[in-house]
């Protein structure tokens, strides 16, 4: 910065060097004017007196002259001085105004160095777009105002918080959708706004304002939905839950599995507290543990207690104890687990092996033998 005090003293000195330039330009066109009129003199007696008159002028011309070249010499030095002593303050000037600058930019510097570490002032701090820790994935499009922590697996950053307002820590995670988190585990994603997952490892959030707390392999794709933990449970419906156990479903809107393994809560406001493959289909009902026992969809309003194979087909249906005698039940038990059929809803097959029948065989349908001895039964 040059102050317009520095600019005028400057602009002042060279106006100064030029009218003493002037100056001597007119001072030696006097001098060779005066040379040119004294040319010879006449050489006669009356005309000596104006010759020496005129040498005594023109001496006297070339000494003013002299003078004034001096006393020019004198002014130009003068001037040389004043304008090394401007430019001196400028220097001096700029100096101090780079310090300035530098001491304002040091001043308003929000960290401060102790030993290894940068300590940042007591502040807050805005970051409109993001903040990465760790690695930067280059395959990331990261969103808005977004957080990731990403220590990366061999080198290479994994997390990717897409959505903007989303947060991801842990490994290879993704927050896809608007506000979500993930903040914990390996190779989970939260694509559902305002969505989370919170540990685990493979784990899917798809609906809006869900949940996965923890677990392997687990979905919350309902809204408001959620899945504590466990394996391959899934939260489907409007308002679901599954606390834990292994492939349980809640698909109902308000339905619950709190534990067990395959069961399913279909109908709204349904519930399974437990147990292995149970099924409530009917509304607002229940099964509180046991085996394979089901609630049908028209049997709203109904509960079974616990125990093996169970059915509440009506309205307000109660079971509170098995339905059929315990030897049979120990029969379907044993022929479920030695017989060498595989059966499904339309037919059974059988093992590759020879079977011997020591009584009579009953068979409704036609037997046709086919060429390579086999026997196909039907109608």
């Amino acid at each position: 910065y040059i102050s317009p005090d520095t600019i005028f003293v400057a602009a002042i000195s060279f106006i100064a060097i030029g009218f003493q330039g002037r100056r001597l330009d007119v001072l030696e066109a006097n001098a060779s004017l005066q040379a040119h009129r004294n040319e010879p003199l006449e050489e006669d007696t009356s005309g000596l007196s104006h010759k020496m008159n005129s040498l005594r002028s023109r001496r006297k011309l070339q000494n003013e002259v002299v003078l004034d070249i001096k006393a020019m010499n004198k002014d130009s030095l003068m001037i040389k001085k004043s304008i090394k002593s401007i430019e001196a303050r400028m220097d001096a000037m700029e100096k101090s105004l780079a310090g300035e600058r530098v001491d304002r930019s040091l001043a308003d510097f929000p960290f401060q160095k102790f030993g290894d570490w940068w300590v940042a002032d007591n502040a807050m701090f805005q970051f409109p777009k993001g903040v990465v820790i760790g690695k930067k994935n280059t395959i990331c499009e990261y969103g808005d105002a977004v957080l990731s922590v990403d220590y990366g697996w061999e080198g290479e950053a994994m997390n990717c918080p897409t959505g903007h307002g989303s947060v991801t820590f842990g490994l290879g995670n993704h927050a896809t959708g608007d506000f979500a988190t993930v903040t914990g585990g390996k190779f989970n994603e939260a694509s559902g706004m305002a969505s989370a997952v919170m540990g685990g490892r493979l784990n899917e959030v798809t609906g809006d304002s869900s949940a996965v707390i923890g677990g392997e392999l687990n979905k919350a794709t309902g809204t408001y939905a959620a899945v504590l933990g466990g394996d391959n449970n899934e939260a489907a419906g409007w308002s679901t839950a599954v606390t834990g156990g292994g492939n349980n479903k809640a698909y109902g809107s308000y339905s619950v599995v709190t534990g067990g393994q395959n069961n399913n809560a279909n109908g709204d406001s349904a519930s399974v507290t437990g147990g292995d493959s149970n099924d409530v289909k009917g509304d607002k009902s229940s099964i509180a543990g046991g085996s394979k026992n089901t609630v049908e969809e028209e049997a709203s309003y109904s509960s079974i207690g616990g125990g093996y194979m169970n059915v509440a087909s009506e309205q307000y249906a109660v079971v509170a104890k098995d339905s059929i005698d315990k030897a049979v039940i120990k029969r379907i038990e044993n022929l479920e687990e030695h017989s060498p059929f595989t059966c499904d809803a339309d037919r059974c097959v059988s093992d590759k092996k020879t079977f011997r029948f020591t009584s009579d065989i009953k068979v409704k349908g036609k037997i046709h033998q086919n060429p390579d001895h086999t026997i196909n039964i039907g109608n």
